[in-house]
C-alpha cells in the first residue's frame, strides 16, 4: 500500500540525511587536519518496482526513495601554508606522496621491523625524522623515495620509490687536489714589489692547512713565484720565474726540482706536499698562456699597468672540502632530498617522486588524509616534480609548507541546517503515514 511506501521512503531519507550529518561530522572534525580532503554528499533517486506495461507517469513506480553517495574530492587543492620545518613540503597540482606503512614495530625501540607489501599515497607532507632515520608523516606513514649515492644527484630514467632510509653518517673529507689562481699584476712596479695571497687548503684527515703564493718582481715583464706550505714537508717551492709578453702570460721556468711546470696550453705548477697526513699532490692553475683577462675565469695571470702600481682582480680558491657531522635533512621544490652537514656543505641523498592516477578522486580512502590504489582509479604513474619535459601530469612541490584541509566550515553548517531540517521532515512523513494507518485501522473496526 502508499502507505508503507511512504514510510519505506521516509526511512532511507533518514538514512540517507544521517549518512550525510555523518559526512559533515567528519569534515569539520578535520577543518584542521593537515593534508585532509573533504567529502561531500551526493544523493540519488530509487525507483523501484517499476509496474511492467504501465504508463511512464510517476505513479505507476512503487517505493521511491533515496540513497546517499559519499563524493570524495582527493584531488582538490587546500590553501598552503609555510611551516619552519625543514622536513615539512606540501603539493601545488596533482599528485600524491608515495608512504609505507609499517606491519610491525620494535617495542623496545619504537622502529618499524617491516613494511607492508602496499603502497599508500598521501597529501599529507608533514615529515619528520624518527628512530630508525626514516622520515614518517603524523598519520605514520614512511616516506617512499629513491635513494642516490654521494655524487649522485638525479635518479636514472624511471623508477619506483622504496623504503627510503636517510643516511645520518659523516661526510668525507676531500682533499685538495687543485689551487685556482687569477691575479692582474702592475707591469709599472719597482723590481722587488711583492704581492701575497693566500688560501686554506684540505688535507686527508680533513684539517685546513696554509697554502700561500708569492709574486715578486725581478726585472721588466719577469716575476718570481714562491709557494709557502708552512709546517709541511717541504714547507716552500720554487722560485718559479715568470716571463710575461704584450701582458699576457708567455712562459714559466721552474727553478725548484720539486715544480712540474706546463709550457703551453693551461699553465700549472705541480707539486707533492705533505702536511702530516700523507703525501698530497696539489696543482696551481695559474691561467692559460698568453690568455687575455676574462672576469669569469676561475683561473688567469695578467701583467697590466694601473694607476696606482698595485695588483688587482686577485682571488685565490681550491677545490677541497672539509667533513663534517651530519645535521639536518631537508627538501626542496624539485623534489631533491638534501642531507646538510655541521660545517655548512651538503649533498643530495635522495630523490623524492610524486605518484599520480587518471581518476585520483576513485581512490579507497583509509583515511582522510591516506589513499588506497584500486582499479577503478588507474594505474599508478611516477614523475619528478617540476619535471617541464614529463607527461606524468604530475604537479609541483612547496618546500617548508604544509597543504591545509580543503573543508570550508562555513558551507559545512549551512549543509548541516539542511541536512538535519530534511531529517526532520522525513521524521513527520513517518508520523504522519503511522497516524494515516491507524486511522485506517480504526474505521474497519
Amino acid at each position: 500500500m502508499t502507505f508503507f511506501g511512504a514510510l519505506g521512503t521516509a526511512v532511507q531519507g533518514i538514512n540517507a540525511q544521517a549518512a550525510a550529518i555523518g559526512h559533515i561530522s567528519d569534515n569539520v572534525a578535520n577543518a584542521t587536519t593537515v593534508g585532509y580532503k573533504q567529502v561531500n554528499t551526493l544523493f540519488g533517486d530509487l525507483v523501484n518496482n517499476k509496474l511492467l506495461g504501465d504508463s511512464k507517469n510517476i505513479d505507476s513506480n512503487r517505493h521511491m526513495g533515496v540513497v546517499a553517495n559519499a563524493e570524495f574530492g582527493n584531488r582538490r587543492q587546500g590553501t598552503i601554508n609555510r611551516d619552519s620545518s625543514t622536513t615539512s613540503i606540501a603539493i601545488s597540482g596533482n599528485g600524491f606522496f608515495p608512504v609505507a606503512r609499517a606491519s610491525g614495530i620494535d617495542t623496545a625501540t619504537g622502529e618499524p621491523e617491516a613494511f607492508e607489501t602496499s603502497l599508500y599515497y598521501t597529501r599529507l607532507g608533514d615529515f619528520r625524522l624518527e628512530n630508525s632515520n626514516r622520515l614518517v608523516n603524523s598519520a605514520g606513514f614512511y616516506l617512499q623515495a629513491i635513494p642516490l649515492d654521494p655524487g649522485q644527484t638525479a635518479p636514472a630514467t624511471g623508477g619506483v620509490p622504496q623504503d627510503f632510509v636517510v643516511d645520518t653518517a659523516d661526510i668525507d673529507p676531500v682533499e685538495t687536489t687543485q689551487v685556482f689562481s687569477t691575479i692582474n699584476l702592475p707591469a709599472t712596479a719597482l723590481v722587488g714589489k711583492q704581492v701575497t695571497t693566500g688560501v686554506g687548503v684540505v688535507d686527508a684527515n680533513s684539517e685546513e692547512q696554509n697554502f700561500q703564493v708569492i709574486w715578486t718582481k725581478t726585472a721588466a715583464d719577469t716575476w718570481d713565484i714562491t709557494i709557502n706550505t708552512t709546517q709541511a714537508t717541504p714547507n716552500s717551492f720554487g722560485p718559479v720565474t715568470a716571463s710575461f709578453l704584450n701582458g699576457t702570460l708567455n712562459a714559466l721556468t721552474s727553478g725548484d726540482a720539486n715544480v712540474t711546470t706546463t709550457a703551453a696550453g693551461q699553465a700549472t705548477l705541480t707539486m707533492t706536499v705533505d702536511y702530516g697526513a700523507g703525501a698530497q699532490t696539489i696543482v696551481l692553475d695559474i691561467g692559460e698562456f698568453n690568455g687575455a683577462f676574462d672576469v669569469t675565469a676561475t683561473s688567469g695571470t695578467t701583467q697590466y699597468a694601473g694607476e696606482d702600481r698595485e695588483a688587482s682582480n686577485i682571488a685565490l680558491s681550491q677545490n677541497g672540502l672539509r667533513g663534517g657531522e651530519f645535521q639536518y635533512v631537508s627538501f626542496q621544490e624539485d623534489g631533491q632530498i638534501i642531507y646538510n652537514y655541521a660545517n655548512g656543505r651538503s649533498r643530495t641523498g635522495g630523490q623524492m617522486l610524486l605518484a599520480n592516477f587518471p581518476e585520483p578522486d576513485k581512490l579507497d580512502r583509509l583515511n582522510g588524509t591516506t589513499f588506497i590504489a584500486n582499479g577503478v582509479a588507474g594505474d599508478v604513474v611516477y614523475g619528478q616534480p617540476r619535471d617541464p619535459n614529463s607527461d606524468t601530469g604530475v604537479g609541483s612541490l612547496v618546500a617548508g609548507a604544509l597543504e591545509a584541509s580543503t573543508v570550508d566550515v562555513a558551507e559545512q553548517m549551512t549543509r548541516l541546517i539542511v541536512a538535519q531540517q530534511a531529517y526532520s521532515l522525513n521524521g513527520q512523513v513517518i508520523t504522519a503515514s503511522d497516524q494515516m494507518l491507524s486511522r485506517l485501522i480504526d474505521m474497519k473496526r
